[in-house]
């Protein structure tokens, strides 16, 4: 992670990591430092410490940068070669070929899964992990039961020669929960060996005027650096070496609250290996030009999501040549 605590210090690495931050436009951090006790000033030193100052620095500037650009990006629709429907007829014959492969790929033991669930359950009115949520069918299923239910039965179908190694990157506030889940429900009928934890980094908090921001008198207010951090998170971990030494190739990536994600989906993972595409995305189309949400396109020509917000009416209104879908 960005954020990670050390040991303690001396004088002359107290002077070397203030000069740092004053260097970064930081050195704020450090009012009242003297005023702490020893131990407290200790532990503030290895927060510091273990901050790449420079880099988090670096990246509200560039964020707030782009977004005050106007005008700025090329967006265009994505060309035709480059995508494909699961709906379209037309189509059946290779979508049976994308299964085969991707089923093949299962079987030998290619394919592993990543669940995104460093999420509180606060906005369903639990303060438990989202996964633990129960979200009303008869069986009582919880999301994570949902979710290696349909990896069971992946392993299953692949004539129970398969493993499909699942990672679970969790966050601060939900990982001993959801590592305590996982062990009281015996894995849900997974094997323990094949799954992994690991934790999201976090990142400082900044104020409008690019400041790191201090939870109180010696802390840096931090905060899960979102789905995006999973790369750094599976390199620091290990996750990366854990996969290689089970000679796992391809990786299905996925949100905890999607409840009707097909995991490790067969079709979509033998899609991409067919490809030979570095990386996938599956969507829906959109229900209508206005409907107020994200797309793929490109953006100065390189693959890209882009908001509604950014996408003029004119350019959301148009469609396909032949198919006149919206492009």
């Amino acid at each position: 992670t960005m954020v990670q605590s050390t040991a303690s210090f001396t004088s002359e690495s107290l002077a070397a990591l203030k000069q740092r931050y004053a260097e970064a436009g930081q050195g704020h951090v450090f009012k009242g430092f003297d005023e702490l006790d020893d131990k407290a000033a200790g532990e503030f030193f290895g927060q510091l410490s273990g901050i790449e100052v420079e880099r988090v620095t670096g990246f509200f500037k560039k964020a707030t940068a782009a977004h005050g650009q106007e005008g700025g990006d090329k967006i265009e629709p994505l060309e035709a070669g480059s995508f494909a429907s699961a709906l379209d007829r037309a189509q059946a014959d290779e979508r049976a070929q994308w299964r085969a492969e991707g089923m093949r790929l299962i079987g030998a033991n290619k394919v592993a899964v990543i669940l995104l669930a460093g999420g509180q359950g606060s906005r369903l009115g639990s303060s438990e992990p989202k996964g633990c949520y129960d979200i009303g069918l008869p069986s009582q299923s919880s999301l994570f039961a949902i979710q290696a239910h349909r990896i069971r039965r992946l392993q299953q179908l692949s004539g129970n020669t398969a493993t499909i190694p699942w990672l679970v990157m969790t966050s601060g506030p939900t990982s001993a929960a959801t590592q305590a889940t996982f062990a009281q429900a015996g894995y849900f009928g997974l094997r323990e060996e094949d799954v992994f934890f690991f934790n999201q980094g976090v990142l400082p908090c900044f104020d409008f005027d690019g400041r790191i921001l201090l939870e109180q008198a010696g802390r840096v207010a931090v905060a899960p650096n979102g789905n995006g951090g999973v790369y750094e998170a599976l390199r620091v971990s290990g996750a990366l070496d854990w996969l290689r030494e089970r000679g796992v190739e391809h990786v299905h990536s996925y949100c905890v609250d999607n409840c009707l994600v097909r995991v490790a989906d067969p079709e979509f993972v033998g899609y991409a290996a067919l490809r030979g595409a570095e990386c996938g995305a599956l969507v829906v189309p959109k229900k209508a030009w206005d409907e107020p949400v994200g797309v793929i396109c490109l953006r100065n020509s390189r693959f890209g999501v882009v908001e509604y917000s950014e996408i003029s009416s004119e350019m959301a209104q148009l469609t396909r040549a032949g198919s006149g879908e919206l492009a």
